[in-house]
């Protein structure tokens, strides 16, 4: 039981340095000047006052292949209830 709980922490401690790592690269990454980068980067955002593209109608045709038995029609007549 105290190694499976030693096995658990180390692989926490582990994924705590991983991820403490990747942010401070991140964080060093971004502070640098990018060669050839004059502005900063910007967020292009979609307007919500854009019109909504035009919806296209299609006629669907319906193909009848073979007709289908449904288990009532597989019924003798006299097994049918009568209709109303």
């Amino acid at each position: 039981m105290r190694t499976l709980l030693k096995i658990l922490l180390g692989s926490l401690l582990l994924l705590l340095l991983v991820a403490l790592g990747t942010e401070v690269v991140a964080l060093h990454r971004s502070a640098l000047p990018l060669p050839g980068l004059t502005a900063p980067p910007m967020v292009v955002r979609k307007s919500t006052t854009a019109p909504m593209p035009p919806k296209t109608v299609r006629l669907v045709v319906a193909h009848h292949s073979s007709p289908i038995k449904t288990r009532e029609s597989a019924l003798p007549a006299h097994n049918k209830a009568p209709a109303n």
